[in-house]
């Protein structure tokens, strides 16, 4: 046993603290927590650190990365952000930042990295994983240093106009992987078929379960400095709770996996020619 139970759909593997191992990322009752293993004991339960309060924890959205650049991994939800203090420091929960990164419930696996090249790590995120919306937001800041974000929309519902005229419903898995090799990551996403069945809880239920990767394009003539090109993976898998991106063979190319009500399936990359 590692944890009694989590209050989140999905976990993240990160590495919090700093020791170069992995760890376990999740809502448990409620609060925002991380969990790391006992290295005297493998087998022993794990040692759960609250990051929030209580009902800090959304059941969509969940994401790691160094928000403030201060080298010290953040974690994010739904409805913002919580600051690592530093490490020795007797504070007990996070620094939180509020941010409406969802509407209002959020989506899946969270991406921090810099899209549009100025330096500060902005945050890629489905916005409803039962519903619709896509977007990235950028960080600012203003002359003391204080982070804000602005919300530009990469795919909104069937009547706007979004990105490559794709569009589709229940961003319910992701992730983020650099899959062109252009040293910028790009963002992984795609449809979770039948959530609740065949009913219509879910907008668009019968919509084809597709599997796009966002390609991140710096463009100064775009809102923010940055626009993103959808190119279809698939569109009969879809995604679940989440999405793996990484090089799996060992050709240095990026592979996809996910597994769904459609079955399981990887999608080999394909390595670039030098």
């Amino acid at each position: 046993m590692v944890i009694p139970s989590s209050s989140t759909e999905i976990s993240l593997l990160k590495d919090i603290n700093g020791d170069g191992h992995p760890d376990l990322v999740m809502g448990i009752g409620g609060v925002v927590s991380w969990a790391e293993p006992n290295p005297a004991d493998p087998t022993a339960a794990w040692v759960v650190h609250a990051v929030s309060g209580p009902r800090g924890a959304t059941a969509h959205g969940v994401g790691v990365g160094d928000v403030n650049g201060d080298g010290r991994p953040d974690i994010l939800t739904a409805t913002g952000w919580y600051e690592q203090p530093a490490k020795g420091s007797p504070q007990e929960t996070w620094t939180f930042h509020e941010e409406a990164f969802g509407t209002p419930q959020g989506g899946a696996e969270m991406a921090v990295y810099d899209v549009n090249g100025d330096g500060l790590a902005d945050v890629v995120t489905a916005l409803n994983a039962h519903g619709f919306g896509l977007a990235w937001f950028e960080q600012k800041r203003d002359s003391a240093g204080k982070i804000s974000f602005e919300q530009h929309m990469i795919m909104n519902d069937f009547s706007s106009r979004n990105a490559g005229g794709v569009t589709f419903t229940e961003l319910h898995g992701s992730t983020s992987a650099d899959i062109d090799g252009d040293g910028i990551a790009d963002f992984i996403v795609g449809k979770r078929y039948w959530s609740h069945e065949d009913s219509y809880t879910d907008p668009d239920p019968h919509g084809a379960p597709v599997l796009y990767w966002y390609r991140t394009v710096r463009n100064k003539n775009a809102p923010g400095g940055a626009e993103f090109v959808p190119e279809l993976i698939h569109n009969q898998s879809g995604a679940g709770s989440q999405v793996l991106a990484v090089d799996l063979n060992g050709d240095h190319a990026v592979d996809v996996a996910v597994s769904t009500n459609r079955g399981t399936f990887i999608f080999w990359g394909t390595p670039r020619r030098k």
